[in-house]
């Protein structure tokens, strides 16, 4: 490796879902411009066509490159579609970010809505196994790939704040990039889940009082939220050449909340 930077994703395309929002967007819109920083090429998802090209302004303005691609990824024929436009556009696609997800409120639960769980299915679990699947067919061919899977410590938890529907589907993404690692480990291609904690996005501040967030620090071992940076740096290096012999692992990035006894946290201190 001498010679060559730590993490350099030049000359590799990525596709991030569910990225949309700009630079006051959520967590993939952070990371397609993290992938995008460390070389990558960058394909923009989001359901929200406006939004994804938001993101891929943003990562335009500092010479870099990114293309919007919106589409429902839940829907498995405009999942097709979109691995093959991103790979019609580039040539290729090395990387694959699934970090759409569907946020169901926290219903009790005999009171959750079908169409809810549904959604929550369809997005947290049917979209990455779409793409996925579209994806490997690619990655196959050149012996090399990276599937990072956006999960949640709800997953190895629970949640007040998305109740059933978001837990059932976060810990079935994880039990899909497991299994889905043994299958195509063999082609050089490596599938990991990161599981996140409480991150304060721009989207987020935006969205929640400071007060709220400022109460959530003593609740985390680390006595603070995490930064996008953070978890945006976890996905580029799942993404690099570097993390080759890494997978099938679900990480946890998270400030030590995972591994704290205990259960459910006070509902106005719920950190997932």
């Amino acid at each position: 490796m001498l010679g060559r930077q730590w993490c350099d994703l030049s000359g590799l395309v990525a596709l991030v879902t569910g990225a949309g929002g700009g630079a006051q967007g959520g967590l993939g819109a952070q990371i397609a411009l993290a992938l995008a920083q460390a070389g990558a090429q960058v394909a923009v998802n989001d359901l929200d066509a406006g939004a994804a090209e938001a993101t891929a302004a943003e990562i335009r303005k500092h010479g870099l490159v990114a293309e919007a691609f919106p589409a429902d990824v839940a829907d498995s024929q405009q999942a097709d579609q979109l691995v093959a436009r991103v790979i019609a556009r580039f040539g290729k696609l090395d990387i694959l970010v699934n970090k759409a997800e569907y946020h169901s409120r926290a219903y009790r639960p005999d009171e959750i809505p079908l169409e809810e769980w549904k959604r929550s299915v369809a997005v947290n679990v049917h979209a990455p196994f779409y793409l996925s699947r579209a994806a490997v067919r690619d990655m196959r061919k050149r012996k090399y790939g990276r599937i990072i899977n956006v999960s949640s410590i709800a997953a190895i938890r629970t949640s007040v704040l998305h109740g059933v529907p978001y837990v059932t589907t976060k810990e079935a993404l994880y039990g899909f990039t497991r299994h889905l690692a043994t299958e195509v480990a063999q082609h050089g291609i490596t599938v990991n889940a990161i599981l996140p904690g409480f991150v304060v996005t721009p989207k987020l501040a935006a969205q929640w009082p400071e007060e709220r967030i400022q109460k959530l620090g003593p609740t985390i071992p680390a006595l603070r939220a995490g930064t996008p940076e953070e978890i945006a740096s976890l996905v580029v290096y799942l993404a690099s050449p570097e993390a080759g012999y890494l997978t099938g692992a679900a990480i946890p990035i998270d400030g030590a909340v995972s591994i704290v006894p205990g259960g459910r946290m006070d509902p106005e201190n719920s950190f997932v």
